[in-house]
């Protein structure tokens, strides 16, 4: 790969550990402002961390395209280098002080994902990971479980809160799981969650509806720990469009995809 990705790649971490640190004020005086949809919220500080991150990314990469979820007017094409950046996952999360939120930012090389970072600032970790290089907690490698089995495997799961129609299935299904293995957790940012499988630390993560933005940060981490992202179909995702999400060891995976059915 190009020395200026590579480059473009090592100032971009920096970037965002610096942007995180937005996240650790107090929300007490933070505007919120509801979007479209149910429990769909933005507050100041994603609009901060998205306009800072937004002009710096595009000076590292010029003319490269970036996909943001605070942006109205996305251009879903990966016919250049393509940003991805999620500026606040869990949202909901930091309005309540629930300190487990994250910047999630993917870059895609000739329609390929091939660097992801994800930084969880309230617990210091940073997530990194490029294509063929391996995946990495704060510069220390690793690796998804080798468990083989559903039955002995702790998941994450999320409920696509935007949406309550999907509730009733969502429960549905994450009962039906939960039956099957061994217990079920919910922590409302899908980039941790994703990222939790590729360190090791859950077995897998199943949702109904993600967008680009939720997931192709972390993907590409958890891909380079060894494990595994698919639709409930068990089809490869776009990084243009929502889809559902099944994240696992690799072990578990057919087995999760027959568990939601």
């Amino acid at each position: 790969m190009s020395t200026i990705v590579e480059t473009a790649i090592k100032d971009a971490v920096k970037m965002v550990r610096e942007a995180g640190q937005l996240l650790l004020q107090a929300m007490d005086d933070k505007k919120v402002i509801t979007k479209n949809g149910t429990a769909n919220f933005v507050t100041e500080i994603d609009l901060k961390v998205q306009e800072i991150l937004f002009g710096k990314l595009l000076k590292l990469l010029p003319d490269s395209n970036i996909i943001a979820e605070e942006t109205a007017d996305n251009i879903f094409a990966l016919d250049k280098y393509t940003w991805i950046l999620d500026p606040v996952d869990g949202t909901t999360n930091l309005m309540y002080g629930y300190k487990y939120s994250a910047i999630a930012l993917g870059l895609v090389v000739d329609g390929v994902p091939y660097a992801g970072i994800v930084y969880n600032p309230f617990l210091n970790e940073m997530f990194t990971a490029q294509k063929g290089k391996g995946a990495f907690v704060n510069d220390s490698r690793i690796g998804v479980t080798t468990n083989g089995s559903l039955s002995d495997s702790l998941l994450g799961y999320g409920t696509s809160p935007y949406d309550r129609g999907k509730a009733d299935e969502t429960f549905r299904i994450t009962k039906n799981v939960f039956n099957k293995c061994r217990d079920i957790r919910r922590s409302g940012s899908a980039a941790l969650d994703i990222c939790n499988v590729a360190a090791g630390r859950t077995d897998g993560f199943f949702e109904m509806e993600l967008q680009p933005w939720d997931y192709a940060g972390a993907a590409i981490i958890l891909e380079e720990a060894g494990g595994r992202i698919t639709d409930w179909q068990g089809k490869n995702l776009t990084y243009i469009s929502k889809s559902s999400a099944i994240v696992t060891n690799g072990l578990i995976h057919k087995e999760l995809l027959d568990a939601i059915k």
